[in-house]
């Protein structure tokens, strides 16, 4: 089995990229973001640890049901790495992928879904700041792991990069 682990700052393709490869049979996506929106008047400061232990939990669970994983649960590499630690104890195969592009286009990108989230009130995105965009930007590029396979989703298509990708599951 793989645990396939998406590396990339806001706006860089993960959520659309994973969303084709959940189409797969057998895939299960492994995602903070899901979990957090569960707790009641949600705060990153309240609630973060909280939200951890969930993800270490259902991560556990699912690595024994033998399921493909996905994730793009952790910005941050103490994270990533007790994941990883858990998919091996479980005999998983570690695949991890760099999502990035050109800053400016990810601004774009933010820009963009910032506006379609305040026209679509159905829409739920975690930020809205432009300051916190820069701020995750930052942080992932001192995260990262610099020896993962990166893709540049500002110089392939999304099908180009969902069918090279598939080749990892």
């Amino acid at each position: 089995m793989k645990l396939i682990i998406f590396n990339g700052t806001s706006c860089s393709g993960k959520s659309t990229i994973i969303e084709y490869l959940m189409k797969e049979d057998n895939v299960f996506h492994l995602k903070g973001d899901t979990l957090k929106r569960l707790f009641s008047n949600y705060s990153f400061y309240t609630h973060k640890d909280d939200v951890k232990k969930i993800v270490m939990a259902v991560a556990k669970e699912i690595f024994t049901m033998k399921y493909k994983v996905i994730s793009d649960y952790s910005l941050f590499k103490v994270s990533r790495q007790k994941i990883i630690d858990l998919a091996k104890k479980s005999g998983y195969e570690i695949v991890e992928i760099n999502l990035e592009a050109d800053f400016e286009i990810l601004k774009e990108r933010f820009n963009e879904r910032v506006k379609g989230a305040l026209n679509d009130n159905s829409k739920k995105i975690s930020n809205t700041s432009m300051d916190r965009f820069k701020e995750l930007y930052k942080t992932y590029n001192k995260e990262k792991n610099v020896l993962a396979k990166t893709f540049y989703t500002d110089k392939q298509s999304i099908e180009e990069l969902v069918r090279e990708i598939k080749t990892y599951l």
